[in-house]
């Protein structure tokens, strides 16, 4: 059986490829500013907001899980539209899209913009749009299953760089940590909507239902665990490294904290992370993408995906060449997180709700007959 993009069906997947690849495809590019950000919002001892954002994501992949069981494995779209015509949920549909092409181009057009800062300040950011955008066809055209297996080979060679911090622990000292927990906090709700931001990506995951085995759902608690685990990490020892005034006054602590990386292999361990990084923005791009091109895909089965591929990516590639500077970026990250965060939420309620109306109906003439 192959699905409407002519994809193999419950084709086989290790869960732990899967695990892996939802860990990869969440923006964690909000990392390098991530320690700022709760110190910043939460105050003192910040870090430990992410346990209670981990419980927020851990609820919305909740919301996800019980969709697939009740829906028993048939996409969204076939639930949705069960109850509510197609083309009452097209303007939806296409709010959707544009959220998630609109999300794809800004994450990558950050990264270009921290790169150019970084390496390459004269070299026009056309460039690094062009070969994104091309990664991005190549990893599209080979559907599904190939993109997992692509960005699970990619995972390895990001995840050593976290092994790195531990050649920090002799300057990390736990009486940098201050006795008080949240004084000074400016914003909890702002605060909490922009950490939330880090965990984004896994909401594109209502769309594997049809794609993937019975029981795959827990891959998706295992890769936010892994991501949270990551974030925590990266944070405390932020927390322990610097001052909070350090990190409230540092735009990217966490690339101050590689700077300090002393290994006699490495000389600038600051530089090769951030580089080998590429590969997990690529994977949050990629799966935005891929997301798009399943709307489009159901909305007009009868246009091929590559043609969906080439429109999207070419979107993708103009939006991302939009932004004059970094402020314009984060302007536009913001209020695309926050509709992405709303789309996260509401997707899978919705879906619950049509399956809710669903099985009632098939409940009331069985309660009519017994009634007889």
């Amino acid at each position: 059986m192959r699905g409407m993009n002519g994809e193999n069906m419950k084709a086989r997947l290790h869960p732990l490829q899967l695990s892996i690849f939802i860990y990869s495809i969440q923006n964690s590019l909000v990392l390098y500013t991530l320690p700022r950000l709760t110190a910043q919002y939460f105050g003192t001892n910040g870090w430990l907001s992410l346990i209670f954002i981990f419980i927020l994501v851990n609820m919305n992949i909740g919301l996800i899980a019980i969709s697939y069981k009740l829906g028993k494995g048939r996409s969204i779209f076939e639930i949705i539209e069960v109850t509510v015509p197609r083309w009452v949920m097209v303007p939806f549909y296409l709010f959707i899209i544009g959220v998630w092409i609109g999300m794809a181009s800004m994450i990558m057009r950050e990264y270009i913009f921290i790169m150019k800062l970084m390496f390459y300040p004269t070299l026009p950011a056309i460039f690094f749009v062009i070969f994104f955008s091309l990664l991005s066809f190549q990893l599209l055209r080979g559907g599904f299953h190939h993109i997992v297996k692509a960005i699970v080979v990619l995972f390895f060679f990001v995840i050593p760089m976290i092994f790195l911090l531990f050649y920090l622990t002799p300057e990390f000292e736990f009486a940098r940590f201050t006795p008080f927990f949240f004084k000074g906090g400016t914003d909890f709700f702002k605060g909490t909507l922009q950490v939330y931001s880090a965990f984004l990506g896994i909401e594109v995951s209502m769309l594997f239902f049809p794609i993937v085995e019975n029981k795959w759902t827990k891959t998706l608690f295992i890769g936010n665990f892994l991501s949270t685990f990551t974030n925590l990490l990266v944070s405390f020892m932020c927390f322990g490294f610097f001052s909070f005034n350090q990190i409230l006054n540092d735009l990217y602590p966490v690339m101050t904290l590689f700077e300090y990386t002393e290994v006699s292999f490495l000389s600038r361990a600051e530089n090769l992370c951030f580089c080998v990084f590429s590969f997990k923005v690529l994977s949050t791009a990629i799966i935005y993408y891929w997301g798009a091109q399943q709307f489009l895909g159901n909305m007009m089965k009868s246009v091929k995906p590559t043609v969906w591929i080439i429109i999207i990516v070419t979107m993708g590639f103009i939006l991302a060449l939009l932004p004059d500077s970094m402020l314009d970026v984060k302007k536009w990250l913001t209020l695309l997180s926050n509709c992405s965060i709303g789309i996260a939420w509401a997707l899978p309620l919705f879906v619950l709700g049509n399956l809710s109306i669903q099985i009632l109906k098939k409940r009331m003439p069985r309660e009519t007959e017994h009634a007889k």
